[in-house]
């Protein structure tokens, strides 16, 4: 049964929620939709990744991964990868989205679905929100929300990286690069996002390297002049459940 909260948040008919998460670091994305997951046991986890993989043209597997609830209480976890498609990331993504949410329709109350590092949503949430137009199973679901994570441990460094995005493994060796620079991409997350999740500092963090002759860091104050005047910024990921986006995006009339 769909939570309470999100049918009256989504509209009259109770649709379900599909609440896309971004991030510019593996980390950072994982933590938060491990968060958001525990806030809602009906939810369906569905995460993309990408991977190296010399067998096929593009050079890369998108791999996907999905974790169905059970009335148990127990998430039993289904993963799948397949090559990049001739297009490009974007595409490869929101095509296969668009099957597994089909496939899924009716079997959770909510879906949260991790896009890989530092794939924009806009382009995937558009495709969706047509296609949901479009399809008759599709009536029954919506872009609920998007949130991009944001850690703030290194987050300076980051958002002034002019070096390309690594988007799997570390060097040159095993690494899989972004064109774009990192600091273009977190830029560009936390400003399409229409609710940013700030994770709390770990042990010195940020907090001992960028402190302001006052003695403050300007971080938190960067990402507020980034992201959209009526996004929700949360200071601590941790704090808020899949119900606070979806209620956050619909209150901020999402474009989609």
């Amino acid at each position: 049964m769909i939570h309470p909260a999100l049918q009256s948040q989504g509209n009259a008919e109770g649709r379900t929620p599909v609440v896309l998460l971004t991030g510019a670091d593996r980390l950072s994305l994982d933590s938060v939709a491990f968060s958001l997951v525990d806030s809602f046991p009906s939810v369906c986890s569905i995460a993309y990744d990408v991977r190296p993989n010399e067998a096929v043209e593009s050079g890369l597997d998108i791999v996907r991964n999905v974790a169905k609830p059970r009335a148990s209480g127990v998430v039993f976890g289904e993963s799948d990868s397949f090559g990049l498609e001739g297009c490009c990331m974007s595409c490869t993504v929101k095509h296969d989205l668009e099957r597994t949410l089909g496939s899924l329709q009716g079997r959770a109350g909510a879906f949260l679905v991790s896009l890989p590092v530092g794939l924009e949503a806009t382009p995937v949430a558009q495709y969706l929100a047509d296609s949901f137009r479009l399809n008759e199973w599709g009536e029954s679901m919506f872009v609920g929300a998007v949130a991009n994570a944001v850690g703030l441990d290194e987050f300076e460094e980051r958002f002034f990286d002019d070096d390309r995005l690594c988007l799997y493994g570390m060097g040159e060796e095993n690494g899989v690069y972004d064109e774009r620079s990192t600091g273009v991409v977190v830029s560009r997350l936390i400003r399409e996002a229409s609710c940013v999740l700030e994770l709390p500092v770990i042990g010195a963090g940020c907090l001992a390297r960028h402190l302001d002759t006052d003695g403050e860091c300007a971080c938190r104050d960067i990402i507020r002049a980034i992201a959209l005047r009526d996004a929700l910024v949360c200071e601590d990921a941790h704090t808020v459940g899949l119900v606070d986006l979806v209620q956050a995006s619909v209150c901020a009339a999402m474009p989609l």
